[in-house]
């Protein structure tokens, strides 16, 4: 019997974007619907049948349509929770937007941990350099906009936070804490939340089901890439 409720959520192990939908699925309250799959998207066939990009993170409706990319999946996700991660309103607008320049934040450290692995040119540099601009003007805007800090958890804030354990992970050479004080010590009590470390650790979130599948090891320490 086809189970009508369940989600399949591909996921790669360290993308900030599958981090940023599996504590969401937790703030949501849904991890009983969810089949999490672990993937290596560069092979996994299962995930290139329903998602033609071979992208993480794809969610597959109990019809197998699939959904991609996570600003989708989120959007879905609060349809089927009555926790309110992403209100009505202007305010709205407000969530999407902040959603939007977190992830911007995590592509810019993503494009700049793949440069450093080229050779080491002029291009190459100009592209970090640029990077790296991206990465302190986002930060710089969070942390004089801070009003959203003292607000209800909502999809900005997690997509943020994912961004940033990204950004501590990838490139701590950056050392941005002492610019943005204020951006730190939020950042640093919201990764306490539930929801953030069972996104760093999936095995220890109470999926429906957890599938991983065995991931090469170059893939684990790079899986840099087929994200979004």
């Amino acid at each position: 019997m086809i189970d009508e409720t369940s989600l399949a959520l591909f996921i790669a192990p360290r993308s900030p974007f599958c981090r940023k939908v599996v504590a969401s699925v937790v703030e949501f309250g849904l991890q009983h619907r969810i089949d999490l799959k672990i993937v290596d998207p560069w092979t996994c066939q299962a995930l290139r049948a329903v998602n033609p990009l071979c992208k993480v993170p794809t969610l597959v409706l109990p019809d197998r349509t699939a959904l991609f990319d996570s600003p989708v999946i989120l959007q879905y996700l609060q349809t089927q929770s009555d926790q309110l991660l992403l209100p009505s309103g202007d305010a709205r607008w407000d969530v999407l937007r902040r959603e939007a320049l977190a992830d911007g934040l995590a592509d810019a450290v993503i494009r700049r941990f793949v440069e450093g692995l080229g050779q080491a040119d002029e291009r190459a540099s100009q592209m970090i350099h640029r990077q790296e601009q991206a990465i302190f003007a986002i930060l710089d805007h969070f942390q004089n906009e801070r009003a959203w800090m003292a607000s209800a958890v909502d999809l900005g804030q997690v997509a943020l936070a994912c961004a940033i354990a990204y950004l501590d992970v990838r490139s701590p050479a950056l050392a941005w804490q002492q610019d943005c004080p204020l951006l730190a010590r939020w950042f640093y009590d919201f990764r306490a939340r539930t929801s953030m470390m069972i996104a760093a650790s999936p095995d220890a979130g109470q999926f429906r089901t957890l599938d991983p599948e065995p991931l090469p090891a170059a893939f684990v320490a790079l899986s840099r890439t087929g994200q979004s």
